[in-house]
């Protein structure tokens, strides 16, 4: 009884999960918040069964409105768009969502083995970085963005530059003091990622679509339940992905202030450089482009929980919150979990198994739901969608000023899409500023000045191998370049 209890948690976990994940402007940091809020006083297994529960649906579901409606349902379904989208336009929004499902499943699985084989193993060698490593594992997920704009890398350079600056608003992280603020307290605080990432992608959507006279809905097709089971031919044409993009989830997800987000980018973007003969041109509908930052993505659950576990350091303000629950009932993650807490530590692995199968098959039937819901006309979807990005945003911090933000970066990512300017890499540009920003101004400070922090990156072997894969990425996305040119 008490493990069918326990099976009923993970389920309803998963469906809250999926269903805020998979909602426009709604975000898995949000729903694990708001369901952490609901176990107060709760047995600690019983806690730890609904959040694992919440979290793997929540993950999982950010694909769904990625596919269907050009908006992802959160930060890591940002690179699933790039191919989603375009295949839900050609009228395969189910062989999308199949495969989005179907690989989610599979990365969350390897990202499990990950845990408990190399788990430990890894989180060793994450102590060994230092400043200098961090430093260049962000710098090196920002040239990425040249594969992420596709054809014109400097308007790529340069909306990451914008993301750049607009992280820098707020406090010093070094000196405490405020800047680029213009003596305004509204903007002391800085802008919230989140806040960002729901203007640039939903709000700016709900005015691309007003600007737009075609009807906003998915393409209206029937299909039965098991059109959204894998199909064996699609899956075989991309699960060559799984070989590079399962590790680098894992791993990426495995170093503190990382996870799925980045971890999907950098996969994506990896994928595009390597495959060179995919289903279809990337950007275009490719079915490589949607399994490989999912698989990052679900994969990246393993790693994040190996850093939490291990460490006792959050991977991504997903486990930060986990954390906090983890500490409200009575586990305590660090370097002494494996010694002092091993059985809640297998326990996490089941439940984490068992959440990732259920989420799998509660997408297959949410998706139903969801393309269904989906269908309404423009003129009841915008509004809802404008009330889920305001309602998201306000309930970051209970503050009015947030929502304006997201508003203008609403309009911000609506003139800059007009112009041609991608606006991904201005979010990811927010994400990894402050790490960028923070981890060389300190190896500056302990190295001594600007000439030893370039020595120590020759110096360190970790630093050395991070500035070797920034190098080929730069020359392997000019060749690219230079091909599709001819």
């Amino acid at each position: 009884m008490s493990f069918l209890l326990l099976l009923i948690y993970m389920t309803v976990g998963a469906i809250i999960g999926l269903f805020m994940g998979a909602l426009p402007g709604l975000t898995v940091t949000m729903t694990i918040a708001l369901v952490v809020s609901l176990t107060f006083g709760w047995p600690m297994v019983d806690a730890l069964a609904f959040i694992i529960g919440a979290f793997c649906g929540g993950v999982m579901g950010g694909s769904i409105s990625a596919i269907t409606l050009n908006i992802p349902g959160t930060a890591a379904a940002v690179a699933t768009i790039f191919d989603g989208f375009p295949l839900k336009q050609k009228g395969e929004a189910a062989n999308a969502l199949s495969l989005a499902l179907f690989v989610s499943l599979l990365g969350g699985f390897f990202g499990i083995i990950f845990l408990a084989v190399l788990g430990p193993l890894l989180g060793s060698i994450a102590l060994k970085f230092g400043n200098q490593e961090y430093f260049l594992i962000c710098l090196w997920g920002i040239t990425l963005v040249a594969v992420l704009s596709k054809e014109n890398l400097l308007k790529g350079l340069a909306a990451a530059s914008l993301g750049f600056l607009i992280s820098m608003i707020g406090m010093d992280p070094i000196t405490g003091l405020m800047r680029f603020t213009f003596g305004s307290k509204i903007l002391s605080g800085g802008i919230n990622y989140i806040v960002a990432m729901i203007g640039l992608f939903g709000m700016k959507e709900v005015f691309v679509q007003l600007s737009n006279k075609r009807a906003f809905k998915v393409d209206d097709f029937t299909y039965r339940i098991r059109d959204l089971f894998p199909k064996l031919d699609i899956v075989k044409k991309s699960i060559v992905t799984y070989l590079w993009s399962a590790p680098i989830g894992a791993i990426i997800g495995l170093l503190p202030g990382t996870g799925g987000d980045i971890a999907s980018l950098v996969s994506y973007g990896v994928s595009k450089q390597i495959i060179k003969k995919p289903s279809r041109p990337f950007g275009e509908g490719a079915y490589e482009g949607i399994a490989a930052p999912e698989i990052a993505n679900d994969a990246a659950i393993g790693g994040a929980i190996t850093t939490l576990l291990t460490l006792g350091i959050p991977g991504d303000s997903v486990t930060a919150i986990m954390l906090g629950s983890f500490y409200l009932h009575g586990l305590l993650p660090g370097p002494t979990f494996m010694m002092t807490e091993k059985k809640y530590f297998y326990m996490i692995l089941v439940f984490l198994a068992i959440s990732i199968f259920i989420a799998y098959f509660v997408g297959i039937f949410g998706s139903n739901i969801m393309l269904k819901m989906l269908n309404l006309p423009k003129w009841v979807l915008l509004p809802f969608i404008s009330i889920l990005c305001i309602v998201g945003s306000y309930s970051l911090q209970n503050n009015i000023n947030d929502v304006i933000f997201m508003i203008m970066f609403g309009l911000i990512g609506y003139v800059l899409e007009k112009a041609g300017y991608p606006v991904s890499p201005i979010v990811l540009a927010i994400i990894l500023g402050p790490m960028i920003e923070t981890n060389f101004r300190k190896a500056l400070i302990s190295a001594g000045g600007f000439g030893n922090v370039i020595i120590s990156f020759f110096t360190r072997p970790i630093s050395l191998i991070l500035l070797v894969l920034i190098v080929l990425t730069y020359v392997a996305q000019s060749k690219v370049m230079k091909l599709e040119q001819q």
